[in-house]
């Protein structure tokens, strides 16, 4: 998955980019993505020379996203129905509450296990800066509205 968007914050390596609206988000139904403006950080491996204001393009490497959802959603869950097996294997004849318990440490178990994996990965799982966007040629400039500049007289005369 490619995104679009523009530096606002560097530090070293590590590139905040508020991502722009695609063709598609003005029919998406998440509304919070389009008025929140969301914003996420991405690794420049390929040390690219950037300034806040510059258009990026950043790549998410789909096995990035896999690895994420499995340590921080499937390995819990694995985890937790281990845990409620085993619960059950060790108190056969007791009610649900000690299965669940178990289940309910296993699940805790899997999630910090998991954190703990995705802390360590953090640079690989990283969405990457592909290249740096050039300004498109043809596009109208943005008038200046400084006061005494053409422009200024003309829009206060309006």
């Amino acid at each position: 998955m490619t995104e679009r968007g523009i530096v606002t914050k560097l530090d070293g390596r590590l590139v905040t980019v508020q991502l722009e609206m695609q063709d598609g988000c003005g029919v998406c139904g998440n509304e919070a993505c389009k008025t929140g403006r969301r914003s996420i950080q991405g690794y420049n491996r390929q040390d690219i020379a950037l300034a806040e204001g510059d258009a990026v393009e950043l790549a998410v490497s789909g096995r990035a996203q896999l690895s994420g959802a499995f340590w921080i959603l499937g390995m819990p869950l694995l985890v937790f129905a281990g845990g409620y097996v085993l619960g059950r294997l060790l108190f056969p004849g007791s009610s649900e509450a000690p299965a669940a318990l178990a289940g309910l440490a296993g699940l805790a178990l899997g999630m910090s296990v998991g954190v703990l994996v995705q802390k360590r990965q953090k640079m690989d799982s990283l969405p990457s800066l592909t290249r740096k966007l050039e300004p498109e040629i043809g596009l109208e400039a943005k008038p200046d509205w400084s006061e005494g500049s053409p422009d200024y007289i003309h829009a206060a005369a309006d």
